[in-house]
């Protein structure tokens, strides 16, 4: 082990001897640099202690040697009791203040005692890197007094005759040297501790600056989404009759409740931090009131085939609370667990009645302090659930304003980032605790315990609450709706928003026939299974999100052809710059006009119709090559020629074989083909073998029959009638007059 590796293995040592949990890092560094200061100091001192000794300075080299125990005393008791750090730098402060006036008194004054006015100077100086203004403000004034004292007490004091002249000038200079490295210590650290605030400033500052633009955006996000739903049905280029808007009333409703509830979180949290939101108690039974809370939340569950168990000992508990408050702190908590808990899993939601003596440490972390209730039982109410967890190292800040965990969820997570804090703060308001446990990869559990009293005055609660589920214009909404009578383009709606979802399928229905996913996944499979015509897809999404959808079917060579639209709340020119990278063929912010969106799928199908006819004659054109090609609608359909050119000349050749070789199933072959050539699979193998039956007409001597043998006809009468319906004349009729016009113009 050399010594740089010794070096780094003690200071690994300090550090964890000086660790002390819930230490913030400010408090591990000034325990460490005090302590260094007591370990430089205290050997020189008693060096210089044996030196006089030697020198016969006996009143001197004790005077030394009693610093040195007194600074050894403080070193060890600091050692023991090292939490306390500011109270040993004030005592070790006040000593050195303390020391030098004794020294200079005994010594005989100022001008005679070598400079060791210098010391408290020195310990009121060192005093500037460790203490508050107020601690340092004191440390000079009673240092500026001893000095004063001891310049009145000068005519009285007699010099002690060991310090001769030339030792005082010696030791004066030793004083003052001392002061000097004390002075460009403290400077050095000063300026230190300065660049570093500094620079944590600007990284706080850059850190903030970028949660709150991620806020923002959230923020954004959650009030486009609604407005999308309120302006959308009550543009008046809707046209609908009384009937439908009736039927979409709730709808409506709904969604202005939602943007409410956010505008009265923000108020509620302003309100919390000028502590200025007051609590109305009322004494009532608050089970039925939490049955009413949590109604709403076992359709949202259900809707997103989550397992909810609610679970409860309590038939009956008569006790005071804050509806709002209560409201506002089971409502955040379920909708942050339902948020975050993938389908297929569970959320166990359970109120319980427990004593106070429990030790609060074993529920986990806490963002408020410990509590001493008042109280002889705790109402406890436990929300867990299956979601992704969060890192031990995130807990704490997910209580902070602004911020929201990082994870592979969070596109479809981001939120306001307000119900975390707002809980935290309603609980704190109702003199109750919150408790958080999380293990990434299995779960999370919250839970808040607040003060059972009998204080308030007893009132009937009145169980009134609004479904906050789908109501049934979503649910019938959200049949795909197949028509029989024409065939009408096929729209994907990849959304996770129902209400939204809804809304689209409100002014696409009558134009397109509907499919529907409410997640990035699902959406992909029902893509690449239906080969739709065209796509809208939302960017927030669970699973995976828009940007992701739209990258996995634009390279996937059987939905590659469909035109997707992005469907979003970001209006940033990144996100959309995103989008296009990704493949996006059109973008559209929320909210947005439904003629926009029905304008823009319009012109997007036409621009895929003006594009059959060139990938239609990519079969008469000569072969280019397939790497060189970027287009992946041209290498689908060039490699489809590559299969046709092998086996066209097969008369059991058909739709099925191609599609085998193809490695996709007949029905999306199809789907394809027709979306990209406007030909069934089978009139496009036909179209091939004429096309090639065409060429072999012109620049053959074969005959007919003979040509349609070699297409892949077994049928000449039938090759004929094909060749008439497809060129405009019969093969025999199309060389006679072909050569006829070669023949005019040579």
């Amino acid at each position: 082990m050399n010594f740089s590796t010794k070096i780094n293995e003690i200071g690994r040592l300090i550090d964890n001897y000086f660790t002390l949990p819930g230490d913030k890092p400010e408090a591990l560094a000034t325990r460490k640099n005090f302590f260094f200061f007591l370990v430089r100091g205290i050997p020189l001192v008693a060096t210089l202690g044996i030196v006089f000794f030697f020198q016969g300075c006996i009143h001197l080299a004790t005077a030394f040697w009693i610093f040195t125990v007194s600074e050894l005393f403080i070193l060890l008791i600091f050692m023991l009791k090292r939490k306390h750090t500011i109270l040993f730098v004030l005592i070790n402060q006040y000593f050195y203040i303390l020391f030098s006036f004794v020294a200079v008194v005994y010594f005989g004054g100022i001008l005679y005692s070598g400079g060791t006015v210098f010391i408290g100077l020195a310990g009121a100086l060192v005093s500037l890197s460790f203490l508050s203004p107020n601690q340092i403000k004191y440390l000079f004034i009673i240092y500026i007094c001893s000095i004063i004292i001891e310049a009145f007490l000068q005519p009285l004091l007699v010099p002690v005759p060991e310090l001769t002249p030339g030792l005082n000038l010696l030791l004066f200079v030793l004083h003052l040297l001392v002061i000097s490295f004390s002075l460009y210590i403290t400077l050095r650290t000063y300026l230190q501790q300065s660049l570093k605030a500094k620079k944590m400033e600007a990284e706080h500052l850059k850190e903030l600056d970028k949660i709150k633009t991620k806020f923002y955006t959230n923020i954004t996000h959650e009030f486009r989404t609604p407005l999308t739903v309120i302006l959308g049905l009550t543009n008046p280029s809707l046209k609908m009759n009384s009937t439908k808007l009736k039927k979409n009333i709730s709808l409506i409703r709904r969604n202005g409740n939602r943007l409410l509830q956010l505008v009265n979180q923000m108020l509620d949290l302003s309100k919390l931090e000028a502590k200025a939101m007051q609590v109305s108690y009322i004494q009532s039974d608050i089970c039925p009131f939490i049955h009413s809370l949590i109604e709403p939340f076992t359709h949202l569950a259900n809707k997103k085939n989550i397992r909810f168990q609610f679970s409860t000992e309590q038939k009956e508990l008569n006790m005071d609370f804050d509806p709002e408050k209560m409201e506002s702190i089971v409502s955040n908590l379920l909708s942050n667990a339902i948020r975050y808990t993938p389908q297929g899993g569970s959320i166990n939601f359970s109120v319980s009645v427990q004593s106070p003596e429990h030790p609060e440490n074993t529920y986990g972390y806490s963002p408020l302090p410990v509590r001493e209730y008042n109280s002889s039982q705790l109402l406890s109410i436990r929300i867990k659930d299956s979601g992704p967890g969060i890192e031990k190292s995130e807990i704490p800040k997910i209580f902070e304003r602004f911020y929201q965990v990082e994870s592979d969820t969070a596109s479809r997570n981001e939120g306001s980032g307000l119900g975390l804090l707002l809980v935290k703060e309603m609980v704190n308001l109702l003199h109750g605790n919150i408790f958080i446990s999380s293990t990434p990869g299995k779960g999370t559990e919250m839970k808040v315990l607040l003060p059972i009293s009998n204080k308030a005055k007893k009132t009937e609660f009145e169980e009134e609450f609004t479904m906050q589920g789908e109501g049934e214009e979503v649910k019938n909404l959200n049949k795909t709706k197949v028509r029989n009578d024409k065939e009408l383009p096929v729209l994907l709606i990849i959304e996770d928003n129902h209400d939204v979802a809804a809304y689209i399928k409100m002014v696409t229905d009558k134009k397109y026939e509907l499919l529907s996913s409410e997640n990035g996944i699902k959406g992909i499979e029902i893509a690449q299974e239906n080969i739709p015509d065209i796509i809208i897809s939302d960017i927030l999404m669970p699973g995976i999100n828009g940007y992701e959808v739209c990258a996995t079917l634009k390279n996937d060579f059987r939905t590659s052809h469909i035109p997707i639209v992005l469907l979003t709340a970001r209006t940033d020119k990144e996100s959309q710059i995103t989008g296009y990278e990704k493949g996006a063929d059109a973008y559209v912010t929320k909210p947005f006009d439904p003629r926009e969106l029905l304008v823009r799928l319009e012109k997007l199908i036409e621009m895929r119709e003006n594009l059959k006819t060139k990938y239609k004659t990519l079969s008469l054109v000569p072969e280019p090559d397939m790497e060189e090609s970027r287009d992946p609608e041209e290498i689908f359909l060039l490699k489809t020629k590559e299969i046709l050119n092998r086996y066209y000349s097969e008369d059991s050749f058909n739709a099925e074989a191609l599609s085998q070789q193809l490695g996709i199933s007949r029905s999306q072959l199809f789907r394809k083909l027709k979306a990209l050539t406007g030909l069934s699979a089978s009139r496009f193998i036909n179209f091939y073998r004429l096309s090639v039956a065409k060429q072999k007409v012109l620049k053959s001597n074969l005959n007919i029959s003979e040509i349609a043998y070699e297409v892949g006809f077994n049928d000449p009468a039938y090759f004929s009638r094909l060749f008439t319906k497809e060129f405009g004349s019969a093969p025999t009729l199309f060389r006679l007059n072909t050569s006829d016009n070669t023949s005019d113009h040579s």
